[in-house]
């Protein structure tokens, strides 16, 4: 649709609202800047669409009464993180946290202050260290491929991996690939306590509820999630996984580009479980913090929230046995995060289901989400 005729259904339906008519024209001019600032580049529109159309077709689906509150949820607390935006996050990763993890274990060794940083990263135990750190992907978001491409030249290749499900051969070739670039890196022949891995660092873009990660299952009386599994790989005697770590000096750290505070606090608390099965203790770190304060709140957020819990643009098609493990429905998203956000991608079901609802039910939603799980 030209943007013409996109600004003009806007219009008119805006019009349809109890909106005042000298705002209807600066709320189009703010969502059409907006639209080619941000909002035109949402990966899952159908071909084709652009935001100013699917504006103002989302907006007619809603009562007159309520435009005037959806419209201003849009323009006043709309997250959108755009893939400039995820991207950097990504770059950042090594120089901003994974440098200083690796300095403060070296400074701490040598005896060194934590400011005399280029005698720390020139030192010999600070690039041992750091070839002795693996890194991998805890899902297809974590961005492998911009990460390894963002930090050529300082971590080899060989240390980056897509994925922390890793068979036994390919663990093998692993610790193979360290000693074999050992000789050809340091010019002298590796020593047996230093063919193992000291250092495992798990990457991945986004949390809202932390339960995919780990989750203490009271039925089963046993951790679950993405970590309890690796966890479970790497303590296991049997596996190929514990010869290539060294157990005894082995720290792992989360990595999540973005995280809710909500996230941030549940997984925390299942590392004591984790620390207390295991012996080791992850550290969680967040290259982007969203506090609690970021969730739409029932007294300051009251209308738009109002309209979610009332359920009157809400399909229960949106539950599912994936989403019955937030224990709840998703009138607020997945584990009522109620999240006003937005991921440039896709929409994760941790916002408010007004804004992604999927294109085949009678209320669709202005950035349609593509679902992870098929019901079949």
């Amino acid at each position: 649709m030209k943007i013409e005729i996109a600004e003009a259904l806007l219009q008119k339906v805006l019009e349809k609202s109890t909106i005042k008519a000298e705002e209807i024209d600066e709320y189009r001019k703010y969502f059409q800047r907006m639209a080619n600032y941000k909002y035109d580049n949402y990966e899952q529109y159908a071909p084709g669409m652009r935001f100013i159309e699917k504006l103002a077709l989302w907006l007619d689906q809603i009562k007159d009464l309520d435009k005037q509150t959806a419209i201003d949820f849009v323009k006043q607390r709309l997250v959108f993180i755009s893939e400039s935006e995820i991207r950097l996050l990504v770059e950042s990763c090594y120089p901003d946290l994974i440098k200083d993890k690796l300095m403060g274990t070296v400074a701490a060794l040598k005896q060194l202050p934590p400011y005399a940083v280029n005698r720390i990263v020139q030192s010999e135990e600070y690039k041992i260290l750091l070839r002795r750190s693996l890194f991998f992907g805890m899902s297809d978001g974590a961005r492998i491929d911009e990460f390894r491409r963002s930090n050529t030249g300082k971590i080899s290749h060989e240390q980056i991996y897509l994925t922390y499900e890793l068979s036994d051969p390919r663990a093998k070739k692993m610790k193979k690939e360290l000693v074999e670039g050992f000789q050809e890196q340091f010019n002298r022949k590796i020593r047996p306590e230093e063919s193992t891995f000291q250092r495992l660092f798990l990457l991945d873009d986004f949390s809202a509820s932390g339960t995919s990660y780990l989750k203490y299952d009271h039925k089963e009386k046993e951790l679950k999630g993405k970590i309890a599994g690796l966890y479970k790989s790497v303590f296991d005697k049997d596996s190929y996984l514990y010869q290539l770590f060294d157990i005894e000096n082995l720290k792992v750290y989360v990595i999540i580009y973005l995280c809710t505070q909500q996230a941030q606090d549940f997984i925390n608390s299942n590392f004591d479980k984790l620390e207390k099965e295991y012996g080791n203790r992850p550290e969680l770190l967040t290259m982007h913090l969203l506090p609690d304060s970021f969730k739409l709140d029932p007294a300051k957020d009251k209308a738009i929230y109002d309209i979610c819990q009332g359920g009157e643009y809400y399909d229960e098609a949106l539950q599912s046995k994936h989403t019955d493990q937030g224990g709840t429905d998703v009138k607020l998203g997945f584990g009522k995060c109620a999240l006003p956000l937005i991921l440039h991608h896709n929409t994760p079901n941790n916002s408010i289901p007004i804004l992604w609802a999927y294109e085949n039910l009678p209320f669709e939603g202005l950035f349609p989400r593509i679902p992870r799980h098929i019901a079949l």
